[in-house]
């Protein structure tokens, strides 16, 4: 299962989010408001000690920086 840790307007979720539908990956959503600073709540800095999104979590693991999800993305689903 992959969860997508998110908010709408950010230009890096946008990218993790072309890719997943580009390679017909199925996810659940997770909307981080960062208006209310969500993104600093002790439970999504357990997931992404940064505090920034996106994350994404893939079977129980983290990963961060959308530049490294995408790699992981092509890594774990080289099929699609």
């Amino acid at each position: 299962m992959l969860t997508l840790y998110n908010h709408n307007l950010s230009v890096c979720v946008q990218k993790v989010r072309l890719a997943m539908c580009e390679k017909g990956l199925d996810w659940e959503d997770r909307d981080i408001d960062l208006m209310k600073s969500e993104q600093v709540s002790p439970d999504y800095l357990k997931i992404n000690p940064k505090g920034v999104v996106p994350a994404i979590v893939h079977d129980g693991q983290p990963v961060i920086e959308s530049t490294i999800i995408l790699e992981y993305l092509d890594d774990a689903f080289p099929d699609h």
